[in-house]
């Protein structure tokens, strides 16, 4: 069947306004970038008080706004003296057409490839704090859906000289609860050391166009298997949770820590080690600063208190610590430390010491640097043969030589330390059992064990009460010769061997030397 001249006709229009529809759009869109380009670095610029470089920007209306572009840079308060704070590769963003013409606009989804943030100092001019605009309030924009997978956050310290905080975030997703209200996010971080995935769960924002890092963060956390043994000289599995909330440059964290097989690897003896801890990440110094942690190994709880400096450049932290404890076993401290299948001694240990573990590639038992003081009350020896002789020793300075039950004698310690280089330095200790009281000073080196000590006994008995029948007949002229500083028997000793089988000698040049 022919058509007739007017279908014919009506179809030649409707194509011809067709393709005039098409040159005009394909105008409109070529026309409209240029405009819409500078309509998106102003709105950037205001937004975030920045100036706003961008590279190549394409922007699609149909059927739904879609706009993509890369090298997006922020330059904060227009400064050329500091990096960048905001560095884009490339974004995409999708929107409805009817909500992009909103106002505010609302983004159904904005993806972020290659950010990276970073902070400057903040300033410190109070007027400026005090007059920190609400800027989220005013946003331009509704973000349904941020995706920022890989992510770089680094904080600038005040110390020029010192490296950045950087965290570098795996995944991380934000969403928006409401206008000038924080964002929601997930966030995958990965902890270089030691090595894990922190998940975090939180709220962002809003964000602080004046001073970055005074935008609020907070949320919670959990870390998984992390393996100590990246530190060299200690091992076990760490987990962690907890909380944080702050600003980008000061935050505060509480939370817990779990390692169920806690070593040192110079014995390999493991004991759970807990910890309950509140602590204070400062952006400004870098630094750590942890608040009294309480902590409790194996059966023995304790606290620390100190902080983790960031030095330059940052290949490792130094560590300083105080560290005291109560009334803890003295047991579990030296299963830490000794190879013996059991500790030399038990009883109960009470202590505060200065702790600083420097940089290095060492093992942490050869880096480790105390000072301080302790006492041990109720000390026995694990070892038959030693309690044997530590128990003869008080019976005879009681003057009661007869063989008694060696479990019924209990020693007391108190003295300094320091330990440096794996050997600790005893210069003032004493020792005191019933009957006697022995002052010493010398080393013992951590590794080998070995003892290296002298100094004085004193004892109550004279040396003729020390024995029995003729023998303290025989030994009753000699008792002036040991007397001294109104005891009964002074004795200048040593104590040398290793401490699983130490050896006690008699220091005789001594008491001829002193009369």
């Amino acid at each position: 069947m022919p058509v007739s001249r007017g279908v014919r006709i009506t179809l030649y229009v409707v194509a011809v306004v067709f393709l005039w529809l098409a040159v005009f759009a394909t105008v409109l869109v070529v026309r409209f970038q240029p405009v819409a380009r500078a309509w998106f670095i102003s709105v950037l610029r205001q937004r975030y008080r920045s100036d706003v470089e961008l590279g190549d920007l394409r922007i699609s209306w149909f059927p739904a706004v879609r706009a993509t572009g890369d090298r997006l840079v922020f330059r904060l308060n227009g400064r050329r003296d500091i990096p960048p704070v905001v560095q884009i590769r490339r974004f995409t963003l999708e929107a409805r057409f009817i909500g992009f013409f909103r106002n505010p606009k609302r983004i159904s989804r904005l993806q972020l490839e290659g950010l990276l943030i970073r902070l400057p100092p903040r300033s410190d001019k109070p007027a400026l704090a005090n007059s920190l605009p609400s800027s989220a309030s005013s946003a331009p924009f509704i973000l349904d859906e941020v995706i920022a997978d890989g992510t770089v956050l680094e904080t600038m310290p005040r110390d020029p000289s010192k490296d950045p905080l950087v965290f570098e975030i795996r995944k991380l997703t934000l969403h928006t609860v409401g206008v000038g209200q924080p964002m929601t996010f997930h966030a995958e971080l990965e902890n270089p050391k030691p090595p894990g995935t922190i998940h975090s769960d939180g709220r962002f924002g809003p964000w602080n166009a004046s001073e970055p890092t005074a935008t609020p963060v907070s949320g919670k956390y959990t870390f998984r298997d992390a393996d100590l043994s990246v530190f060299k000289g200690i091992s076990g599995m760490l987990s962690s949770d907890g909380t944080y909330t702050g600003q980008l440059d000061r935050i505060e964290v509480a939370g817990t820590t779990d390692v169920p097989e806690f070593a040192l690897t110079i014995a390999n003896h493991a004991l759970p080690l807990h910890t309950e801890f509140q602590a204070t990440v400062d952006g400004g110094n870098g630094n750590t600063i942890l608040h009294p942690v309480r902590a409790r190994l194996g059966r023995s709880e304790f606290e620390i208190s100190g902080a983790i400096d960031r030095t330059a450049p940052e290949t490792h932290k130094t560590i300083e610590l105080d560290a005291k404890a109560g009334a803890a076993r003295l047991d579990d401290f030296l299963r830490l430390s000794v190879k013996s299948p059991k500790p030399p001694m038990t009883g109960t240990i009470r202590f505060n010491t200065h702790v600083k573990i420097p940089p290095g590639e060492t093992q942490v038992i050869d880096r480790l640097d105390l000072d301080g003081a302790f006492t041990l009350d109720g000390v026995r020896f694990t070892s038959p043969d030693v309690q044997r002789k530590i128990a003869g020793l008080s019976h005879h300075a009681q003057g009661d030589p007869k063989d008694r039950d060696p479990n019924d004698v209990t020693a007391d310690f108190t003295g300094r330390f320091h330990l440096r280089d794996g050997q600790l330095g005893l210069p003032d200790l004493r020792f005191t059992l019933p009957g006697a009281h022995v002052d010493l000073h010398g080393t013992y080196a951590l590794r080998s064990g070995a003892l290296n000590f002298e100094g004085t006994a004193k004892l109550d008995a004279t040396v003729s009460q020390m024995t029995t029948g003729w023998k303290s007949l025989l030994l009753k002229p000699v008792d002036p010769l040991f007397k001294r500083d109104g005891a009964g028997t002074v004795l200048p000793i040593g104590i040398g061997g290793t401490r699983g089988e130490p050896s006690f000698r008699l220091d005789i040049g001594r008491i001829l030397r002193r009369h």
